[in-house]
């Protein structure tokens, strides 16, 4: 491959970076990645089975410290409620508050459906195959990333 490509590719990426950057307003407090769990924390939600931290952790790829950071903000922002089992109090079970499910209804649901209707035109093998682009350059990037930091 032309380096030329490698160039437009580290552009094109770059402005992916900046997709997220244009998502609309989140509330005081709330990032991009607090919108995923929420995604998450839905999603698991509609599989009928109760929704635990490792559940979350193992959806979003995350370390279980990490997530467990992560959703203890979004229960102080008061979108995510923790209780334990009824069946086993060792084990914390989560669920999105009123508030919590309002802000999935708009930055899910309502936006990415937008979204999806002004991308109509994209057949769903290119977006595959971007999807699949994407995901093989990260894991490049990341080797040459974890070799370099070894030497």
């Amino acid at each position: 491959m032309e380096i030329t490509m490698i160039k437009h590719l580290l552009t094109a990426c770059h402005e992916a970076k900046r997709i997220t950057e244009l998502m609309p307003a989140l509330p005081q407090g709330m990032t991009a990645r607090h919108v995923y769990a929420l995604d998450a924390i839905r999603q698991l939600e509609q599989s009928g089975e109760p929704v635990r931290v490792s559940d979350i952790s193992d959806y979003l790829q995350g370390t279980r410290p990490s997530v467990t950071k992560l959703l203890q903000e979004l229960e102080a922002l008061g979108v995510v409620r923790k209780f334990p089992d009824c069946r086993d109090k060792r084990v914390v079970l989560l669920e999105l508050t009123p508030l919590g499910q309002q802000y999935y209804d708009f930055y899910v649901e309502q936006y990415q459906s937008r979204l999806a209707e002004q991308l109509g035109d994209l057949s769903p093998e290119d977006i595959q195959t971007t999807i699949a682009t994407i995901h093989r350059f990260y894991q490049v990037v990341r080797s040459c990333k974890t070799e370099e930091s070894k030497t």
